[in-house]
C-alpha cells in the first residue's frame, strides 16, 4: 500500500515513506549471527571480541584509566540477540568495567557522556560491519546495574567473554505479537501524524530533537514493566519509524536546521 502524503511532505522525503513499515518478527535467531543450537558463530565472535579490546585499547592510549584487569564481561544484547531483529538493526556491544579509576580521575565528569565522547572519536577513523550490520558500544560500571543484579541492558544478553547467553531471548506466542503489534500501529500512526504536521511547518532543530527524545524516552520507559521482555508497543513502533526512514530523516533535519545560520551560498 502506497503512503499517501497529501502534500505534506517533500518528494524526496515521500519516496522514503513510500511503503507503511511493518515490524518483523521471527521464529529463530538471524543465522548469519546464531548456530542452530543457539551458539554464536566462531567467527562472528571473534570478531566482536577484536572489536570490543580494539576500542579498549584506544580508551587505554587516550590516557583512560581502564586497564585490561578491569574489564569484567562483554557482552551483545539487543535484536541481534532475540527475534525482532531486521535490516536496520545494529550489534550492540556492553563492556561492563569496574570504572572507579574513571570516577576518582574525573570527579566531575559525566562518565557516560566521556564515553560517548570517546567511541565517537574511535568510530570516525572506522567503518565496521559484521554480518552487514553496524557496531554499537557502550561501557558500563559493574557497580551500578541499571534495571537489578547484574542486569545492565533490557531483555536477552550473550556473553562474549564466556561464550555463553546471560539470558536467552524469549520467543513469543503469536496471538501475544498480533496484540503488541496492534498497540504500536497505533502509536506509529500518531507519530507519523505528528511528524507530517512538524515537516508542514518546518518545524526548528530544538523541536525536532524534542520530538526525537520523546521517542526514545517512550521505548525505554516501557522497559520498566517487563525489562526482561524488550518487545513493547513502544519498541515495536520505534523500529517501524526507523524501517520507513522516518528517524534518518529526522536526525538530517535536524542537522540541517541546526547548521543553517553557518552556510552561505556563492
Amino acid at each position: 500500500m502506497k503512503y499517501k502524503s497529501r502534500n505534506l511532505l517533500p518528494a524526496a522525503v515521500v519516496r522514503k515513506l513510500k511503503f507503511f513499515p511493518r515490524f518483523i518478527y521471527h521464529n529463530k535467531l538471524d543465522a548469519h549471527i546464531w548456530e542452530s543450537d543457539m551458539q554464536m558463530r566462531k567467527l562472528v565472535s571473534n570478531a566482536l571480541q577484536m572489536v570490543s579490546w580494539s576500542y579498549i585499547a584506544f580508551m587505554q592510549r587516550m590516557g583512560y584509566p581502564l586497564p585490561d584487569d578491569a574489564i569484567l564481561d562483554i557482552f551483545v544484547h539487543g535484536s541481534s540477540t532475540n527475534y525482532y531483529y531486521d535490516d536496520t538493526s545494529d550489534i550492540d556491544i556492553a563492556i561492563v568495567a569496574n570504572l572507579d579509576g574513571m570516577r576518582a580521575m574525573f570527579p566531575n565528569v559525566d562518565i557516560n557522556g566521556l564515553m560517548k565522547s570517546a567511541l565517537g572519536s574511535w568510530m570516525r577513523y572506522h567503518r565496521i560491519r559484521v554480518c552487514g550490520r553496524g557496531i554499537d558500544i557502550d561501557v558500563l560500571d559493574v557497580n551500578t546495574p541499571r534495571y537489578g543484579p547484574g542486569i545492565y541492558k533490557v531483555g536477552s544478553a550473550y556473553s562474549l567473554k564466556s561464550d555463553s547467553w546471560i539470558r536467552r531471548p524469549e520467543l513469543l506466542k503469536p496471538d501475544v505479537v498480533r496484540e503488541i503489534r496492534k498497540s504500536a500501529w497505533k502509536i506509529f500512526k500518531d507519530f507519523r501524524r505528528q511528524y507530517n504536521q512538524m515537516r508542514k511547518n518546518n518545524m526548528g532543530a530544538d523541536f525536532v530533537d524534542t520530538f526525537m527524545t520523546r521517542i526514545t524516552m517512550e521505548r525505554k520507559d516501557s522497559y520498566a514493566k517487563n525489562y526482561l521482555q524488550p518487545v513493547t508497543p513502544e519498541t515495536m513502533a520505534f523500529r517501524m519509524i526507523r524501517r520507513c526512514g522516518m528517524w534518518r530523516d529526522l536526525i538530517e533535519l535536524s542537522a540541517r536546521q541546526r547548521s543553517r545560520d553557518f552556510n552561505i551560498s556563492l
